[in-house]
């Protein structure tokens, strides 16, 4: 259990007669896990804007700071509140859980940080939380999105998505237009103005790649490797990349990298609750998971239906991720 140091929440407790729910505050008197569905709600909401804070011990009409009068916020793990709210809302609300002492009372209070993938949707019935709805803080109140802050989100979305589209021209005209090349991942197929040729599996073995990071400029062209290279065997399709003195760089995610990243997210948990004596589904591992997830090494995203690039995506794991969570927690 932290204790939150947070000059802002301070200030407002030293003024008793100033506190108020707003967009990012929501006041409970207590803790009663058999409300998990109003909080799950509420965090949803946060997440959905632009982050807040649940606080319990304080009551409402009139406002009151009276502290949680048992041990049930403390107590409770914040793997059973990560588990209850991956298992109804994606994608993930992330969250950190805080003891806060004002005076002689104890607050509790839980961080509910911004969406980094917006909108949070719910993806079941629990209680007052319902299947694919979206909920959104307005002023001190949830609600269900309404049509302007959905619209709002979406346009999020695309502008999100164009940001990456000009991230990738920005990188070709780095590159040069004519020693690019697009690979189409349904059909295995690069093609760049300069042609294309077929790597065959029998050459692999004997190229010569220098890893990202080593790459220099000299002597004769190598391609730019982008995460592992492995002898494969391909059924049915075939890549080809185009035979120019410039370096091209290339990133390939197909089904057979599904042989290698074999572990999604629920496999991931269970594995390293077995492998560790101290290990918790909580704030920290997640912290821990979210970095790991940047080296292509650990984690590829998947979408569910290929051939759809709107689709739903998936997380999957390969298992030497394992290894890089040892330094972190201690094996039993």
């Amino acid at each position: 259990m932290q204790e939150l140091n947070d000059e802002k929440l301070k200030r407002l407790f030293s003024k008793q007669g100033s506190l108020r729910e707003n967009s990012w505050l929501e006041f409970k008197e207590s803790f009663n896990w058999g409300s998990k569905d109003e909080y799950g709600r509420t965090a949803a909401a946060f997440a959905n804007r632009a982050g807040g804070f649940l606080v319990y011990g304080i009551k409402n009409s009139p406002i009151e700071i009276v502290g949680i009068r048992n041990n049930n916020f403390e107590i409770k793990d914040e793997s059973n509140i990560t588990g209850y709210f991956h298992s109804v809302f994606s994608p993930e609300i992330h969250f950190d859980k805080y003891i806060v002492k004002h005076k002689n009372k104890t607050l509790g209070l839980l961080k509910i940080y911004q969406s980094d993938s917006k909108p949070v949707i719910a993806i079941k019935n629990d209680g007052a939380i319902k299947e694919s709805e979206i909920y959104y803080r307005y002023n001190a109140r949830t609600e269900k999105i309404k049509y302007p802050e959905l619209v709002a989100l979406f346009q999020l979305l695309v502008e999100n998505e164009r940001q990456r589209w000009i991230d990738i021209l920005s990188n070709i005209s780095k590159i040069g237009p004519e020693n690019s090349g697009i690979l189409n991942i349904l059909t295995g197929e690069i093609k760049g103005d300069k042609g294309s040729l077929i790597i065959d599996e029998k050459l692999v073995p004997k190229l010569r790649f220098i890893k990202e990071g080593d790459f220099k400029r000299k002597g004769k062209p190598v391609l730019k490797l982008v995460g592992e290279v492995r002898q494969a065997k391909f059924s049915g399709s075939k890549f080809r990349l185009t035979n120019d003195a410039n370096a091209m760089e290339v990133r390939v995610s197909d089904d057979l990298l599904l042989k290698e990243y074999s572990i999604d997210y629920d496999s991931l948990s269970k594995k390293l609750l077995k492998r560790y004596s101290d290990f918790k589904l909580n704030p920290k591992y997640h912290r821990i998971k979210n970095e790991l997830k940047k080296d292509p090494k650990y984690h590829i995203v998947r979408y569910l239906d290929p051939k759809n690039p709107r689709s739903s995506k998936k997380d999957y794991y390969h298992p030497r991720i394992l290894k890089a969570f040892d330094k972190y927690y201690t094996k039993r």
